[in-house]
């Protein structure tokens, strides 16, 4: 399904989403700029496949840590969304699926995707925080330069660090991004371990976790049945 929406919009890329951007790197990817990330984080987030279960869009922030297929909408026509978007107090950068066993020529499609869109909503007045999210390690200078430095930048965690080798590929990432871009603060959604909790209080940044949303609600089924 993503293989034939990428298709269908190269040509809309080219036409509006990027057309004033700050291309950088080789693979010319769109340069997040610094003036489109809000100083100060968000209060709540909530997934794009959740957004009908809650009432007051201002105090969220969407994040895009779900399956690929809830969002590909929005691939598919952009404009359509941005009036939608901007009742809400921003959003997270866009997280279309980028595995390492992919072809490379994915991965880096998928990259592509994912910071134009982000690029074009925040050309368009809506608050990004950039997600880190890039594939094998030959894919990451190039998507570093994308992403502007001493800014807040966002992580998902939800469904990646189960196990010990996840978690040190996942921190490896943050090492990475920490070192290269100098972020003002880090947010995390999902669960951090404690271990990970202590190694990000050596770098002396703001780190901001935010629960899952469907760990919350399991949280308040919970306590209705008690």
């Amino acid at each position: 399904m993503i293989d034939e929406s990428i298709n269908k919009v190269n040509d809309i890329f080219g036409a509006f989403l990027i057309e004033e951007s700050n291309w950088v790197g080789i693979e010319e990817y769109p340069r997040i700029e610094e003036w489109m990330v809000p100083i100060h984080p968000p209060i709540k987030m909530i997934p794009f496949d959740k957004l009908n279960e809650i009432k007051d869009a201002s105090q969220y922030f969407i994040c895009f840590y779900c399956k690929d297929e809830s969002f590909t909408k929005i691939l598919k026509n952009p404009k359509k969304y941005v009036n939608m978007l901007r009742k809400f107090a921003g959003i997270i950068g866009f997280d279309y699926s980028i595995y390492t066993d992919m072809p490379i020529i994915k991965q880096k499609s998928q990259i592509y995707h994912n910071l134009s869109l982000s690029y074009f909503f925040g050309k368009n007045g809506i608050p990004i925080i950039p997600n880190i999210r890039y594939g094998v390690e030959d894919t990451k200078e190039e998507f570093l330069k994308a992403i502007p430095q001493n800014t807040l930048i966002a992580f998902g965690t939800y469904g990646f660090i189960k196990t010990v080798q996840e978690q040190q590929v996942w921190f490896d990432t943050l090492h990475k991004a920490i070192n290269q871009l100098h972020p003002s603060g880090v947010i995390v959604y999902g669960s951090l371990p404690n271990d990970l909790k202590r190694w990000m209080d050596l770098y002396q940044i703001p780190l901001y976790i935010y629960e899952s949303y469907t760990s919350l609600r399991m949280k308040v089924v919970k306590d209705n049945a008690n």
